[in-house]
């Protein structure tokens, strides 16, 4: 009985991904005396979270946080820029715990920023309502908080309690009788291998490689996401993707244009963003002007691109006469370095940004545990849907649900492998299918490069999106296939994505459409929960055929 297994040695648990949720459940695990396997298919430093420059989110306690700030104040702040769409159980749990998280950080040797005094320093971030935004290294708090937990692995594996394995692409989970048993993997030269745990996490990241332009390294494949859903898993809210706003826009030699990151904490220092002709501009589409949610500022530039206002910049040059001259140097070291690499000079000129592909708050569903509806896998970190940030993550929250979550996840992994828990307690698709049609091989099919899929997603299921786009988007990507396991992946996901998309008409959040750019008032008896829309696998196909696409959901009528 799937969820009922026992065992008298210590639990064995397969890790897959490096970044800092990927990295949390390997030490929580070691930690409790799980034996560990963590698998990552580049080196062990290549994740998103090592990019990662905003912070991480959390109401300290009394007397080290911000004057009238409070965790319900948190939990306002992400229902609320997830546009009422999120999980409010989960949000609690994870801002409720965020002052817990980091005191474990800091013990496992994350040096967080701090005054002379010796307090922590917090940031202020769009859609917070007070300052409570901790970096470790200034604009590089991703970096920070991973290569400390990457260093805890290390001696981890140094001491025999975590089993590393680098360059290694998992290939398919292993479920028999219903239950995930262990994974397949291969490495570059090798033929494919198992290993059989009591529990696989997923904590593969994100899917930016998705679109053309992205904020996200090569490796965001989305991979977990795929795996998960051929292991029959269900997804969740796939639509939601977050394009952050102010990316900045560098044409390369042949001509391709490299979006790269420039923090949400620049515009919190006082930034602004013009367009062409000079003017500020955001505020006649948001009253929160340039410290609105992410999505209301991309959709705002999008939206006077479209107008006719031209290439937008983010203005910083006033920042340095009301700080002084270094300013921009000393409180974003590494932005600096990285704007000046590419030849601007941001104490003096405004720089060129667009939106690009940031973050995905869809994924596979899970329980407040980090539980999938197959028993023994687990999904935390950008790769999982845990439902804290609804149709639009709030800023600085994604580390922290990653590290809160993948401790829920090792616990709740770690008892079950011992004594067997409680069947799942995630959400439950609904009724409404729709049927997407096979993806095997098919006659007529052809071969696709990633950055043709990449193309594709861009022009029709990017900040601003419609009917007849999606609709194209989806007759092309149902002709693609690829010989390679990562552009496989993407056409899959990209199918999945435009298949939920054309499925929710309406614009909320991250995902706005043009054919119906009011969000409508709900049903009568409709709640929160009715309004996710859900991804799964056709159960009654046989394995021997090419498994049929279904997607479920609810929409407001």
């Amino acid at each position: 009985m799937p969820g009922a297994r026992r065992t008298t040695a210590a639990p064995r648990l397969a890790v897959v991904g490096s970044g800092a949720a990927g990295l949390t459940a390997a030490i929580s695990a070691a930690e409790q005396g799980s034996a560990v396997v963590l698998l990552t298919k580049a080196a062990l430093e290549d994740s998103n979270s090592m990019l990662a420059q905003g912070g991480y989110s959390a109401v300290l306690p009394e007397g080290q946080r911000a004057p009238g700030d409070s965790v319900a104040s948190h939990v306002a702040d992400t229902v609320a820029a997830g546009s009422g769409l999120g999980t409010r159980t989960a949000i609690e749990r994870m801002c409720a715990a965020a002052a817990g998280s980091v005191a474990e950080l800091a013990g496992r040797g994350v040096a967080f920023d701090r005054s002379a005094e010796g307090r922590l320093l917090l940031g202020l971030e769009a859609a917070h309502s007070f300052p409570r935004i901790l970096h470790a290294g200034g604009d590089a708090s991703g970096a920070g908080i991973t290569r400390a937990l990457i260093a805890r692995v290390r001696r981890l594996e140094a001491e025999g309690r975590v089993a590393l394995i680098e360059h290694a692409t998992v290939t398919r989970i292993l479920v028999e009788a219903g239950e995930a048993v262990g994974l397949e993997y291969g490495t570059a030269g090798s033929a494919r291998e198992r290993i059989d745990a009591d529990a696989v996490v997923l904590a593969t990241g994100g899917a930016g490689q998705l679109y053309a332009q992205t904020t996200n390294p090569l490796v965001a494949t989305g991979d977990g996401v795929a795996l998960a859903f051929e292991a029959g898993a269900v997804l969740r809210d796939l639509e939601f993707y977050q394009f952050h706003p102010t990316a900045l826009q560098v044409t390369a030699p042949d001509g391709t244009v490299r979006s790269s990151l420039i923090s949400e904490a620049v515009r919190g220092e006082g930034a602004v963003i013009r367009d062409a002709a000079g003017r500020r501009f955001v505020r006649d589409y948001h009253p929160l002007g340039e410290l609105a949610p992410r999505d209301a500022v991309s959709r705002a530039l999008a939206q006077h691109a479209r107008a006719g206002g031209g290439q937008a910049y983010l203005d910083a040059t006033a920042l340095e006469s009301e700080h002084g001259e270094g300013f921009l140097a000393r409180r974003f070291p590494t932005l600096d370095a990285m704007v000046r690499a590419a030849g601007f000079d941001w104490r003096r000129e405004p720089l060129p940004i667009a939106p690009a592909a940031h973050y995905w708050m869809g994924g596979i569903a899970t329980d407040p545990d980090g539980a999938t509806s197959v028993p023994g896998l687990y999904a935390v970190g950008e790769a999982a849907c845990t439902g804290v940030h609804g149709a639009n993550r709030l800023a600085s929250n994604s580390l922290l649900e990653g590290v809160v979550f993948a401790g829920r996840a090792v616990r709740h992994a770690h008892s079950r492998a011992l004594a067997g828990v409680a069947p799942w307690a995630g959400p439950r698709p609904s009724a409404l299918r729709l049927e997407l049609g096979g993806t095997g091989a098919e006659p007529g099919r052809r071969t696709a490069t990633r950055a043709e899929v990449a193309t594709a997603m861009q022009a029709d299921a990017g900040v601003i999106r419609d009917g007849a786009g999606l609709a194209r988007l989806s007759q092309t990507l149902t002709g693609w296939e690829s010989g390679h396991t990562e552009t496989c992946h993407l056409i899959l996901l990209g199918r999945l994505l435009a298949a939920a998309a054309a499925a929710r008409e309406e614009s909320v959040g991250a995902h706005f459409r043009l054919d119906f750019p009011q969000r409508p008032l709900p049903a009568p008896g409709t709640t929160a929960a009715d309004r996710h829309i859900d991804v799964v696998r056709d159960s009654h196909h046989s394995a021997a055929l090419a498994p049929e696409l279904v997607l479920t959901g609810r929409n407001p009528s």
